[in-house]
């Protein structure tokens, strides 16, 4: 889930998954931030602007977890620049990854036009 084209984009991106993740999992003590999993990150060419995917667990109420994620933003940047992986911290936008429930929409139409009488496997 990279975009952006270039090798810099790509080992930025995935290191910024893998660190936001751990932040979230050992160090932030909200509770509502233990339900989400990080699926992907996606960034900008010039690295400036960092859209953060995830997923939540099921019963979990999503405007929670967006508003644990907005207040906890200053936490996770303050984390990431202890790290020193970058010059400039990005501007980060969670995001709900909503990639399963297109898969699953799709898987149920192929099984619903293969069912149909008349059709062609």
């Amino acid at each position: 889930m990279v975009t952006g084209g270039g090798k810099r984009v790509t080992r930025v991106a995935e290191l910024l998954k893998e660190q936001i993740a751990l932040i979230l999992l050992h160090k932030s003590h909200d509770p509502r931030l233990q339900d989400l999993t990080i699926t992907g990150v996606e960034m900008t060419p010039d690295l400036k602007q960092a859209r953060v995917f995830y997923l939540l667990r099921e019963g979990v109420d999503p405007e929670q977890v967006q508003a644990a994620l907005k207040k906890g933003l200053g936490f996770i940047k303050q984390e990431l620049a202890r790290e020193h992986l970058l010059r400039v911290m990005p501007e980060f936008f969670f995001l709900p990854d909503t990639g399963l429930d297109r898969a699953a929409q799709l898987e149920l139409l192929f099984q619903e036009a293969k069912g149909k009488p008349g059709s062609q496997d």
